[in-house]
């Protein structure tokens, strides 16, 4: 975070002066320049991209490099400032740089179209951002009824490759503004996760106290208090709140908002709350990382990086999967470069070669980075699964591709993307001494975009498509594979890849050969019984563990386990095609009778246990305990000493119900021998 600003100078604005915004572009229109707005030279090297590369939200601002020594600048509508002496500019930016050098960006105000004064500027050597900037403005132009600002670049614009902008605003801060810019807690979790943000300051005071608030759904509310703080105007917090998300599985609004600012309700509430949606995944498995290399046989760092990078690949082929877009620089580029690799390209922002994507994240181009992305990508968990296959295709053919997908979350606004590459092309040698390449791109199903794509927790989608590759640059023809990539359009992160099976045929087998319950097989089962009903012992409040076995070990077996007793565990199962699906129901009661109110009076131990039980507080009591059946397996109706031993019974879950003159209660214990 920069802060470009006098603080005693910002105080001494504060004075008597109430919070005001004069304008705010988001460039979320489409038009270029936005309305009110203009561009002073090289008109067509700004746009509109559809990336959140300044740290904003999409899309954003965009100036593209161009062989040139000039300025260009972007120039805002003129504002009445008459009777102010002092204004902030924010924005967000994020500068991509190639050369370093020669040029400079910046940005400068004016009144009555006159000349242009500087309030900030930076000559880079190196790539900034991205980060979000405050500049006090305080000069002339200040207090004019005709003020403007623009944001520039200046020099030889050949040495960057663009500047990212967003966010844009000319504002009198609040004296006492927290801003919630962000909500951090990751949108897929499979168990109890901390509520995280963070929280900027927008304002002239210092932060030194913040509540935060935040609730699910509209239900609990949960607060969390942070002291001893010194969030100064443009630094940011990161919080944890005390309370984590901890919900059954479904997809929830998340909403968090600062309630106090230093023990008060701060002056800007329009800022305070952000709402974000979290899924709770029915079902987790690996995620096979993706590497995307852009390269070129044109360029000799790709060679270089290469000479390590293929051999790792090679040895690491089971466990990722691997794309190559050849580019069409630099010079001439490699004879492979295709359209379609330059969309990718264009979704990437890449700007040289050799540029590697992990998973839909910029990772740098040496082994060690490699190898610190792969480790912690084999760590990642996956919320979906595919399978996928195709047809065998001769020169000119085409083509037949099917994926069916099963979600375990929610997915909104995702993209299948198909990519036909070959395994080894030697065609395509240019001036970089490689001589072979591998998994080259060929051809993009149904074209660079991908599919559009929406899904909902475990509900398959079967995507079938063909593809015509005649035209092409394969090479030999029974030397193609299929890489298969479900993504985040927005974020980008890859959520699964892999490869489709020549041909593959894949079973159709839903059905369990085990559904057990605390570990013990459920009586009564048969693979085609689908629903069974178990009544568990007064007092019990605690859902027995669920788990099946499938019949094809290839199968997935998703269990959603009751969230209150009474009620119903479900077993979903998935054959391996991922479309044939049977459902298992176990459905729980409970025998009526005296609650579990008085479960602190007794005490059970050792639990799980080998055989003997202590009972602390039970002398005297009566004793019965129960299989999960509900078949009584020993009696004590005057339980005489501590203890009970269970040594004679099989492995299981056993219900200790044990009642005196004052209370009855259940306890429940493991026993294994």
């Amino acid at each position: 975070m920069n802060k470009l600003y006098p603080f005693f100078l910002l105080m001494a604005m504060s004075v008597g002066v109430v919070a005001q915004t004069f304008i705010t572009e988001n460039f979320s229109s489409g038009t270029m320049p936005p309305s009110g707005w203009t561009i002073d030279n090289l008109n067509a090297q700004w746009s509109n991209s559809a990336t959140a590369t300044a740290g904003g939200t999409a899309p954003e601002a965009k100036f593209t490099w161009k062989q040139t020594t000039a300025v260009s600048r972007l120039v805002s509508p003129s504002m009445d400032l008459t009777g102010y002496e002092s204004v902030v500019l924010r924005f967000k930016h994020y500068l991509d740089n190639y050369g370093g050098g020669q040029y400079s960006i910046g940005a400068a105000t004016r009144s009555g179209g006159g000349a242009w004064n500087i309030v900030w500027e930076v000559a880079p050597n190196s790539s900034i951002g991205p980060e979000d900037l405050l500049i006090t403005v305080e000069n002339g132009d200040v207090g004019q009824s005709d003020f403007q600002f623009c944001l520039f670049l200046d020099g030889n614009l050949y040495n960057m490759n663009y500047w990212y902008l967003d966010d844009v605003s000319l504002y009198i801060p609040a004296n006492l503004d927290g801003e919630l810019q962000s909500i951090t807690t990751y949108p897929f979790v499979n168990g109890p996760t901390p509520v995280t943000g963070v929280v900027f300051n927008n304002g002239l005071s210092p932060i030194t106290s913040l509540e935060i608030q935040w609730q699910a759904n509209g239900g609990e509310l949960f607060t969390s208090g942070f002291s001893g703080l010194n969030i100064n105007m443009g630094d940011t917090y990161n919080f944890t709140c005390n309370d984590y998300f901890n919900y059954p599985i479904d997809s929830y609004d998340l909403q968090v908002w600062i309630s106090k600012v230093n023990g008060n309700a701060d002056d800007n509430p329009d800022n305070d709350s952000l709402t974000k949606e979290i899924s709770v995944v029915s079902h987790i498995v690996d995620r096979k990382p993706l590497f995307e290399e852009f390269t070129s046989s044109t360029c000799s760092p790709c060679a270089s990086f290469n000479l390590g990078f293929v051999p790792w690949c090679n040895t690491h082929m089971d466990d990722i999967t691997l794309v190559k877009y050849q580019m069409n620089w630099p010079g001439s580029g490699d004879p492979y470069y295709t359209e379609e690799g330059g969309v990718r390209r264009d979704y990437y922002g890449v700007t040289w070669v050799p540029w590697l994507v992990g998973n839909g994240s910029f990772v740098n181009t040496d082994m060690g980075a490699v190898n610190s992305f792969y480790s912690g990508a084999m760590e990642t968990p996956g919320f979906a699964s595919f399978v996928a296959t195709r047809s065998t295709v001769t020169k000119g053919t085409t083509m037949d591709i099917e994926v069916t997908i099963l979600p375990y979350a929610n997915f909104n606004n995702f993209k299948l993307v198909v990519v036909v590459f070959e395994n080894l092309t030697t065609q395509n040698v240019a001036t970089n001494g490689e001589t072979e390449f591998e998994h080259v791109m060929m051809k993009m199903v149904p074209d660079a975009n991908g599919t559009d794509i929406n899904m909902s927790d475990r509900q398959p989608l079967t995507i079938t498509q063909s593809v015509d590759l005649a035209g092409t640059n394969v090479e030999e023809w029974d030397d193609l594979g299929v890489a298969v990539i479900i993504q985040d359009l927005a974020s980008k992160e890859v959520f699964q890849s892999g490869y489709a099976v020549e041909n593959g045929v894949f079973a159709s087998d839903a059905s369990l050969s085990e559904l057990n319950m605390d570990g013990v097989l459920i009586p009564g089962f048969t693979s085609d019984e689908l629903e069974y009903n178990i009544e568990l012992p007064d007092g019990t409040t605690e859902v027995p563990l669920i788990t099946g076995v499938p019949t094809d070990p290839n199968a997935t077996v998703i269990v959603v386990p009751a969230s209150a007793l009474p009620g119903s565990t479900i077993v979903d199962v998935f054959a391996e095609d991922l479309k044939t699906h049977l459902t298992y129901t176990v459905n729980f009661t409970v025998i009526e009778g005296v609650g579990d109110q008085h479960a602190d009076k007794i005490s059970i131990y050792p639990n799980p246990t080998s055989g003997m039980v202590n009972l602390a507080g039970a002398t005297n009591a009566h004793v019965t305990v129960f299989n999960t059946t509900g078949m009584i397996v020993a009696d004590y109706p005057s339980l005489v000493g501590h203890s009970i031993d269970l040594s004679t019974q099989p492995n299981g879950v056993y219900f200790l119900k044990v009642g005196t003159d004052e209370f009855v209660t259940t306890k429940r214990i493991s026993l294994t021998h």
